[in-house]
C-alpha cells in the first residue's frame, strides 16, 4: 500500500496477460463474478495490441471477447503496443511463437512495465521466457502467488482453480491446488 496526498492507495500487482489467461479469465466465473474481476482487484493487467487483436478483435461474437472488450473500454485493462527490439524480435522469431506471445513477451522490457509478471499458458513461451531472465508464471501460479500475498482467499483461489481446470492438463490443476494447501 502506498500514500499519495496523505491517502492510502492501494498498488496493484503489476500483469501481463497472454490470450490463454485473458480468456480463460473471461470465459469463467466463481460465486457470481468473473475471473477476471477477481483478478483485476488485485492486479493491474496490461495486454499486447495484438493480444486484443487476436481475443477481442477476432473473437467478437464471443462473450468472453466481450467481457474482455468492456474492461479495456472502461480502462480496467490496459493495451500497450510493445517497443521494437530488434535483438529481442531475432530470438523470438527462431522459436517461431505466435505474435501475440511475442509480443506479450516483448512488453515485459517496456519502461513502464519492468516490473510487472508476464502472466501466460503456452508452455513454449513460458520456456523462452524463462531463458531470456523474464519474470513470468502460469495463470495458476499467479492465484497461488495471490493466496500466498494474502491478497486473495483461499477458498476463492481453490474455487477459480477448479472452475477453470478444464483448460488445464490434470497433473498441473492437482498440483496447483496442493500448493494452495501448503
Amino acid at each position: 500500500m502506498a500514500v499519495i496526498f496523505g491517502l492510502e492507495v492501494i498498488a496493484l500487482k503489476p500483469v501481463i496477460f497472454d490470450a490463454g489467461p485473458l480468456i480463460t479469465t473471461c470465459k469463467f466465473g466463481v460465486d457470481g463474478r468473473w475471473i477476471i474481476d477477481c483478478i483485476l482487484d488485485h492486479c493491474a493487467v496490461v495486454i499486447a495490441t495484438s493480444v486484443y487483436d487476436e481475443v477481442v478483435l477476432a473473437g467478437v461474437r464471443y462473450p468472453d471477447a466481450q467481457r474482455a472488450r468492456q474492461r479495456i473500454d472502461r480502462g480496467q485493462i490496459e493495451v500497450v503496443s510493445p517497443l521494437s527490439e530488434p535483438a529481442l524480435s531475432t530470438i523470438l522469431a527462431l522459436y517461431a511463437l505466435g505474435q501475440g506471445e511475442c509480443d506479450s513477451i516483448s512488453l515485459t522490457q517496456h519502461p513502464t512495465l519492468l516490473t510487472a509478471t508476464l502472466v501466460l499458458d503456452d508452455h513454449l513461451a513460458y520456456l523462452v521466457s524463462d531463458r531470456l531472465g523474464y519474470r513470468q508464471r502460469f495463470l495458476l501460479d499467479l492465484i497461488v502467488d495471490l493466496v500466498d500475498e494474502g491478497e486473495l482467499a483461499l477458498s476463492m483461489a481453490q474455487a477459480i482453480v477448479r472452475e477453470i481446470c478444464s483448460r488445464y492438463p490434470l497433473a498441473f490443476v492437482e498440483h496447483t491446488l496442493f500448493m494452495l494447501q501448503r
